[in-house]
């Protein structure tokens, strides 16, 4: 027996009273199927042929490979998804988790996507981030950590210029955790090569310790102006924190001048944040969600005129969510996801789709009112993700 898990894409069509409708298109069959992402290569402007929809896929059991798949054009499969090509583009990558595009300008190519693999199983914790060329089939790959390093694993990678030379930078979060002792994490900014960048691995340098898994690059109000910062969830540390540099030229290469601060360590495992304006109030907000075996939430904080030093009030958006599956790292929810109305309803706020991780579902949350000054949302509706056990 085999356990294959049905990808289920559904989408919110959003009506000018502000109700949302969902119409489920269809299945897709991936087996282990874990984050996804769209990808634009940008190799047609067809509307319907620019996204690859790319599925990670990981399989708990030791020395079984893992998976990446790639299903090229979705929007002109959409009609017909249980027949879409899903294909296995990769075995490469351990424990893959987030895979995303890389912007065009990191290497003059819009077809490039990497990869942060590892999770604290046994022997599929020594992660890595790998670069792909989807323009290839089967892509090539080119792995930019180091293997001979510590067991550090990877969820998210996103991409800034940290030292002032002009190239795009990998911005990361990277965790430890042996199976006996305490985890550790780092966040850290791997430095892109002047030459040969896809020939060598490249240089580490850390920028704080703690952080573990997912972050966001953001740029959030001051007294002096908006600022770049990394605000980073702290899953193992328990902590939500933001980094900053102090240096003129916005470089983080000089650690005496990274300061940081905690937003909050009183949530437990901090699991994901965006940065959104939640509220519509026009001012920018964190949406962040906790992680737990049981009663674990989804919260919104305010952001002050100054997030160096003003305080970040906490609003609890819904809670009481758990995980229907037993054992260690078990935990709900997962990461959220905004959804924008259409142009034309400049009134209303966004709608809010989360992951349930090992909850087994998904959920679609509304505001109660259009007010900025109320926090309160409806009742979710579910979206049920679908399972099935396959003879082979």
């Amino acid at each position: 027996m085999a356990l294959t898990y049905l990808l289920m894409l559904t989408v919110g069509l959003l009506a000018c009273a502000g109700a949302q409708t969902l119409k489920k298109l269809g299945q897709l069959r991936a087996t282990h199927a874990a984050f996804t992402s769209l990808v634009d290569k940008e190799i047609s402007s067809v509307a319907a042929e620019k996204y690859s929809l790319l599925i990670a896929a990981f399989n708990p059991v030791p020395l079984v490979h893992d998976s990446i798949y790639e299903v090229p054009a979705i929007g002109s499969h959409l009609a017909d998804l249980p027949h879409a090509p899903v294909t296995e583009i990769s075995r490469d990558v351990t424990w893959p988790n987030e895979v995303s595009k890389v912007p065009d300008e990191a290497f003059g190519k819009t077809t490039y996507a990497i990869a942060a693999g590892g999770f604290f199983v046994p022997l599929k914790d020594h992660g890595s981030l790998t670069l792909f060329d989807l323009a290839l089939s089967p892509p090539t790959h080119h792995v930019l950590t180091d293997s001979n390093a510590a067991k550090w694993f990877y969820h998210r990678v996103q991409w800034k210029d940290m030292n002032g030379d002009g190239l795009l930078d990998i911005v990361t979060c990277r965790a430890e955790k042996p199976i006996v002792g305490s985890a550790q994490g780092q966040l850290v900014w791997f430095e892109h090569p002047k030459t040969n960048p896809l020939g060598q691995t490249w240089q580490a340098h850390v920028i704080g310790s703690g952080p573990d898994s997912m972050f966001t690059l953001a740029s959030l109000p001051t007294a002096d102006g908006k600022m770049d910062c990394i605000i980073t969830a702290g899953f193992f540390s328990h902590s939500l924190n933001v980094y900053w540099t102090t240096d003129p030229q916005g470089r983080w290469v000089d650690t005496s001048k990274i300061q940081h601060r905690v937003i909050d360590n009183g949530i437990g495992q901090v699991f994901d944040v965006k940065v959104a304006d939640v509220n519509h109030d026009g001012q920018l907000d964190l949406l962040v969600t906790n992680n737990a075996a049981s009663n674990a939430s989804l919260f919104a904080y305010t952001v002050p005129s100054d997030f160096r030093t003003g305080n970040f009030q906490r609003h609890l958006l819904a809670g009481g969510f758990r995980s229907r599956a037993l054992g260690i790292g078990r935990g709900a929810p997962g990461s959220p996801l905004l959804v924008y109305p259409q142009p034309g309803q400049s009134n209303a706020k966004p709608v809010i789709i989360l992951s349930g991780d090992d909850e087994g579902q998904a959920f679609l949350f509304r505001s109660s009112s259009s007010s900025p000054t109320d926090w309160n949302i409806k009742e979710p509706h579910s979206l049920t993700w679908e399972a099935e056990r396959l003879a082979q």
